[in-house]
């Protein structure tokens, strides 16, 4: 893939550009107002804020489990704790897809010591009959519309949740493009995740309720534009793709690898080596440090 390629032409001046930028949250519609896309905590208490708001997301798939992407949960470690529902949650054990390279199988599951109360889990979207559906996509941080894309966008912490069609379900992805208002495709609410949105639930709604169906991960700028705007694309991480191992890892917790102890993870300065460093800005995935 072409996205690929750019990897081997970045230089470092670059590199450290990208990766100090502010976070990103959901990227909206520039005519219709942001009011309709600011969504109440309240409204998803399941969707739990990994590091800073704005910085990572989990969500709640069982009392005691939340899925996200790997390229966030390899900085959690079993020491840690989380807030859900406003309260504290010890982490037991953070395990990262065994073939996670950077890349591909951008999935991990966080367990916690004991169950959470109060608080109903997502049940997960087991169909393969993804794509055409509608997606709902739901971030927080800093946001701007599809004329400004990232370089635009502004922070407030606020919430929002926006829509899109899935235009393809490859493999482990599922892929949206962010129509302009003036396209016959866009939806009401149309709208991407951006950088900071990583983890960040795709849920699609069935008889049965909102049902997680991706893990915002990554996305591709408009052609001849940036990250955010009109035309470009973005991608979550498939669950129904993993739906054995998450279930494998849910029944027997103990075999998964813990980021804590015994992730397989590379060494490196800081937070991330320089090779998943350099993945990060050249495949524009979307975790804010």
């Amino acid at each position: 893939m072409a996205h690929r390629q750019i990897i081997v032409q970045l230089s470092v001046a670059l590199f450290a550009f990208v990766w100090a930028q502010d976070a990103q949250g959901i990227i909206t519609r520039d005519d219709v107002p942001d009011a309709s896309y600011v969504v109440a905590d309240a409204d998803y208490p399941a969707v739990v804020d990994l590091f800073e708001p704005g910085d990572c997301i989990g969500t709640l798939i069982t009392t005691q489990h939340l899925l996200t992407v790997a390229h966030c949960a390899e900085d959690l470690t079993a020491s840690g704790t989380l807030s859900v529902g406003g309260t504290s949650y010890s982490i037991a054990q953070v395990t990262l897809h065994p073939d996670w390279d950077g890349w591909d199988n951008d999935i991990a599951l966080i367990r916690f010591e004991d169950p959470t109360t109060g608080i109903t889990p997502y049940e997960l979207f087991a169909g393969s009959d993804e794509q055409g559906q509608s997606l709902i996509l739901v971030g927080r941080g800093p946001h701007a519309t599809g004329l400004e894309g990232e370089p635009g966008a502004t922070t407030d912490g606020q919430l929002r949740r926006a829509t899109n069609l899935i235009a393809s379900a490859d493999g482990q992805w599922l892929q949206v493009r962010f129509d302009s208002p003036q396209e016959a495709a866009v939806t009401e609410l149309e709208g991407v995740g951006a950088a900071g949105d990583s983890g960040g639930p795709a849920f699609i709604e069935t008889t049965d309720g909102l049902q997680l169906a991706g893990l915002n991960s990554w996305g591709d700028p408009a052609p001849g534009g940036a990250i955010g705007q009109y035309g470009g694309t973005d991608h979550s991480t498939r669950v129904s793709y993993f739906a054995d191992w998450i279930q494998g890892e849910i029944s027997n917790p103990i075999a998964g690898n813990d980021a804590g102890e015994s992730c397989a993870c590379s060494a490196s300065p800081g937070k991330h080596s320089w090779v998943a460093l350099l993945l990060f800005v050249g495949l524009l995935m979307r975790r804010s440090i």
